[in-house]
């Protein structure tokens, strides 16, 4: 009987063994599944670091409108553009990848797999400060431009729906690759304890 050190306790609670009788076809899909998230991470690396650079620069022309016409909306808009922006950025750093690793052993594609994870994890950690920076600068210039000028056409409740909805999808992603960043470890911890073999 194995031990339970062995043990994979799933979010039910049920406990799980690892038994890997073909680790060579895991290793052919796990380096699939790498090759195609490698793909994917750099086309989004590649359009964060654009929507960063075109937000920054959206956010200097709307904090100048703001500024030189006292429109104070604009303001708080500018500043909630430039936040934004440098979380941009920041997502499309954290999700740059080294060329040449989705080959290798088993193990080492686990490695990759668990470094990926808990990058989009961070990403996902981001998108929901992103959420909230949304939030709170859009009600303070939902207020200013009440207070100074028209009221916006759109309720406010209906923009912080929006943002509950897609804080709702964050989070809900954050729970998957956490669900999934805690099966990538076990699973490296099973190969190192000679569970499967190579």
């Amino acid at each position: 009987m194995q031990s339970d050190d062995n043990t994979f306790w799933d979010e039910l609670g049920l406990s799980w063994r690892a038994s890997l009788r073909e680790p060579a076809l895991i290793s052919r899909r796990l380096e699939r599944r790498l090759r195609l998230q490698g793909l994917i991470l750099t086309g989004a690396t590649v359009a964060g670091a654009a929507i960063s650079a075109l937000g920054l620069a959206l956010a200097a022309w709307t904090l100048w409108i703001g500024w030189s016409h006292d429109i104070w909306n604009f303001l708080s808009r500018g500043v909630t553009l430039a936040i934004l922006s440098l979380l941009a950025a920041m997502a499309a750093l954290t999700l740059r990848l080294r060329r040449g690793l989705e080959t290798g052993s088993l193990v080492e594609m686990l490695h990759v797999s668990i470094a990926r994870t808990e990058r989009l994890i961070r990403v996902a950690d981001l998108g929901c400060f992103s959420v909230m920076i949304l939030a709170v600068g859009g009600t303070i210039g939902y207020f200013l431009r009440s207070r100074f000028g028209r009221p916006p056409a759109v309720p406010l409740f209906e923009d912080l729906l929006v943002l509950v909805v897609g804080a709702l999808a964050l989070a809900w992603y954050r729970r998957t690759q956490a669900q999934a960043l805690r099966r990538y470890r076990y699973l490296h911890q099973a190969f190192d304890q000679g569970l499967g073999g190579e």
